[in-house]
């Protein structure tokens, strides 16, 4: 099979960085190499392979070791995740890391790939050399367990987009189009070209992600349990693509828990964990020989793979003795041939550096490796694809939208019915201002709660993308604030409309206009406030909590309860972050400035407001306050939206991604 010229020089890769295509079902002959491609280069020793290496990795986190509902200073412990762990890779090997639940096998994945956001001591090196975080991200793939994408896009629109922040932006669109296919066909996955992500078996769901990590064909390639949640058969054609990938001198790293035999005889070499540290390290074919070696013999019926793991796992009921056979087993494995070959090797490692052009070009802060397997892409490309995404996220679920602005409608007609025909008498005053109050009350309500789940959410996503360098988290944020924009505008119209006219208030079309005004600007400012919200706390509930109080204050200082005259001055401040306040002045004023004029009762008991002016006079209200109101809500929405990112750019620096 002879590779096409596009992806030889369109591309932008280097001919021995670009993926050798064998078809599914094919045996790798002399027909797939030509004389300048990597498996051939490789075999034949020409290719300067690369040797990847870890010492003494040990990670510490903080955990939370009390808590309670009503906590509000937890405490915490040090716990150690992985103590000096040590290992070697080299290219062109397929290797698993195994061990028990909790040994630490995601961690050192997330540790090698430099990709964790803890405390790490030790050493990663390339060559001997070692490894910044950015050069890591940038000549190596993750593909994470759990397969978080924005489901309603197609595995073409999914792999299009991160191709434009993964790719060369100077790769043609042609070029870009025929690399995706290229994938997608080596992956097995043209039949699912124009399918929904949600749509997907499993399977198909981890090829896709693989799919995404090859479009940069990055030389290592780490996987966190690749085959969890997949029937044998899936399970076996996913390691059997990653074994495949080794043969063109890529580095494939694996987490995987509990292989089927056949499964397990596919990988070269397997790492085994034990309480965060390393109790083997080796060929799968010698380890039986190994553990035979400690008096451990797999029964020949037994799965090899299953076997290893129980006698690293802690059993319930027998923990002391568990963790004294743990701790002796990886004391052995230090002690022994494997161990001690180990240390020299990465001393060996350590003492030496590679000078070949590839390594050196992996390893250069100035080298084509940043522009072609992750190029600085404009922050103006980064907001405009996140938008398209978002933008198709939301029309593709149009029937949700449906329901809520449905729901918003209805709404609107359980307020305005019991306010039909209001009369512009002193019995009406009470009756319209409390109508008015409800409209800015509810669309704020609304509005807020609407988008409060919008980054607990998304949240899992986006720390994932952003750490890997997808994008920045501003492009990300503003993008969200474009596509909030318009329903925020839009929608309120309708439901003013039915209120305006069903109640009859004054003013004609000219009043009607001024009546959107508010309501447009409580929308928007509540979209804000909801959002700043969201990107706070982990969690709706948290928010929720904090929300509570909050709006209750600010909707007691917002005219209608209090008459704001009479606040001492130590408290009036609070209206002036209240968007109950400026939205339901500036409403006010804008209908009863339509009213000149009043009937008074003739019951002297009734108090008399001759003018809409004493109306407002009364709620302690001024016309003059007008710009302010509408100011004061552009100004929540500003604010809100700046300290909302502030909070969601700093939990993306330091929340936890795996």
């Amino acid at each position: 099979m002879e590779m096409e010229d596009p992806f030889m020089s369109g591309i932008g890769l280097p001919p021995d960085r670009l993926p050798l295509i064998v078809h599914e079902g094919e045996e790798m002959t002399e027909s797939h190499i030509d004389s300048d491609s990597p498996v051939e280069r490789l075999t034949n020793g020409g290719q300067p392979s690369f040797t990847l290496a870890w010492r003494n990795i040990s990670v510490k986190v903080k955990r939370k070791r009390k808590e309670s509902f009503l906590s509000l200073f937890p405490k915490y412990e040090k716990a150690i995740i992985l103590n000096n762990v040590s290992g070697v890779v080299h290219s062109g090997s397929l290797v698993a890391i195994m061990g028990a639940s909790g040994a630490g096998k995601t961690t050192l994945l997330a540790t090698i790939s430099q990709r964790i956001k803890a405390h790490t001591t030790g050493d990663i090196l390339l060559n001997g050399q070692s490894v910044s975080k950015e050069v890591m991200r940038n000549i190596s793939g993750f593909v994470p367990q759990q397969d978080l994408t924005v489901e309603t896009l197609t595995v073409e629109e999914t792999l299009n987009f991160m191709s434009r922040l993964k790719m060369n932006p100077a790769i043609t669109e042609t070029d870009r189009r025929k690399w995706i296919r290229s994938i997608l066909a080596e992956l097995g996955l043209n039949k699912c070209i124009n399918t929904r992500i949600s749509g997907l078996s499993g399977g198909e769901r981890k090829r896709m992600t693989l799919a995404v990590q090859l479009l940069t064909d990055p030389p290592i390639l780490f996987c966190d349990e690749p085959t969890t949640g997949l029937d044998s058969y899936s399970a076996g054609a996913v390691i059997e693509k990653l074994r495949q990938l080794t043969t063109m001198g890529k580095a494939v790293i694996c987490t995987i828990h509990q292989p089927a035999s056949g499964l397990f005889d596919l990988f070269h070499r397997v790492m085994l964990l034990a309480g965060g540290r390393l109790a083997y390290l080796g060929d799968v074919a010698d380890a039986p020989n190994y553990f035979r070696s400690l008096g451990l013999d797999c029964p020949p019926t037994y799965n090899a793979a299953e076997f290893y793991v129980q006698q690293l796992a802690v059993t319930p009921g027998r923990e002391e003795q568990c963790l004294k056979r743990i701790e002796t087993l990886c004391d052995r494995f230090a002690l022994s041939s494997l161990g001690m070959s180990l240390q020299a090797e990465l001393c060996s490692i350590s003492c030496s550096s590679s000078d070949d052009g590839y390594v050196s070009s992996l390893m250069s802060d100035t080298t084509d490796i940043k522009s072609m397997n992750h190029p600085k892409i404009p922050y103006y490309t980064q907001l405009y694809w996140l938008t398209w995404r978002t933008f198709v996220d939301e029309r593709r679920q149009w029937s949700v939208h449906a329901v809520r602005l449905g729901l918003f409608m209805f709404v609107s007609m359980v307020l305005a019915f019991p306010f039909m025909d209001i009369k512009t008498d002193q019995h009406g005053v009470q009756s319209r201002q409390g109508l008015l109050y409800l409209v800015v009350t509810e669309t704020i309500f609304t509005y807020a709660y609407a988008v409060q789940n919008t980054f607990p959410q998304q949240m899992p996503i986006l720390l994932r993308e952003i750490s890997d360098g997808l994008y920045h988290p501003w492009p990300y944020y503003v993008s969200k604030m474009i596509t909030l924009l318009p329903k925020s505008i839009l929608e309120p119209i309708p439901y003013a409309f039915l209120i305006f006219y069903v109640v009859g208030l004054s003013g004609g079309f000219y009043g009607f206009f001024f009546f959107c005004i508010p309501v447009i600007l409580c929308a928007t400012s509540s979209t804000a406030y909801g959002a700043m919200l969201s990107a706070s706390f982990e969690s709706v509930s948290t928010s929720s909590l904090v929300s509570v109080p909050v709006d209750l204050i600010c909707i007691a200082f917002s005219g209608i309860y209090i008459q704001l005259s009479t606040v001492p001055t130590y408290l009036s401040w609070i209206r002036y972050v209240s968007q109950f306040y400026y939205a339901n002045e500036a409403i006010s004023i804008l209908q009863w400035r339509l009213v000149p004029e009043i009937e008074c009762s003739d019951n002297p008991d009734v108090p008399c407001f001759r003018s809409g002016d004493e109306v407002l006079d009364n709620y302690g209200f001024s016309q003059e306050n007008l710009p302010i109101d509408l100011f004061g809500l552009m100004l929540i929405y500003v604010v809100s939206h700046v300290v909302g990112y502030i909070c969601f750019h700093l939990r993306s620096r330091t929340q936890p991604t795996y």
